[in-house]
């Protein structure tokens, strides 16, 4: 029987997923708190029923892309979206980097999101698991696509980002 603790300690382990997709499911700090709280109730509620027949990450991404995705679906019915200005990041500090370049790596990462928020629910979660290194055979277990589909789409949406980049004139990010 899983434990509080073990969960936890997956939770520590796994934070920058729920991270990850909270910051590109939302557009706000106030909906980013609400959708990762969101998530990590929902995974307190599968967690028993998870059984190991995938890695720990692909049960982790499947339950809180659901989850963002439920999410955004009622934040369209519900209520507006805040403009994603209003959202700040945080990039932690590098050590001797100076502020300068601090903030304009800050800038580039508040922008690289900016562009993924206006993708499709589906090319969003694509590329965010590309970012996160993900092989192309988890990819599309996460997903529900086979491998090659995954390819082709992410080429697809490698080209889209670089099109909307370079809309805000960034296109060597």
């Amino acid at each position: 029987m899983p434990t509080e603790k073990d969960f936890k300690n997956i939770i520590d382990e796994y934070n920058g997923i729920l991270y990850k997709i909270a910051r590109s499911y939302t557009l706000g700090e106030a909906d980013f708190k609400d959708l990762y709280q969101e998530m990590l109730i929902q995974l307190w509620k599968s967690y028993a029923r998870f059984r190991g027949e995938s890695k720990i990450s692909t049960w982790i991404y499947r339950v809180v892309l659901n989850t963002a995705l439920t999410f955004q679906k009622k934040q369209k019915r519900n209520q507006a979206i805040n403009p994603i200005d209003n959202f700040s990041f945080k990039i932690p500090d590098e050590g001797r980097v100076g502020v300068e370049q601090v903030f304009q790596k800050e800038e580039k990462i508040e922008l690289l999101y900016k562009c993924i928020n206006q993708l499709g629910k589906d090319e969003r979660a694509i590329i965010l698991l590309h970012l996160d290194e993900k092989k192309y055979e988890e990819i599309a277990e996460i997903i529900g696509l086979t491998t090659s589909h995954v390819g082709v789409k992410l080429l697809r949406i490698k080209k889209q980002l670089f099109k909307l980049l370079n809309d805000q004139g960034y296109g060597r990010i």
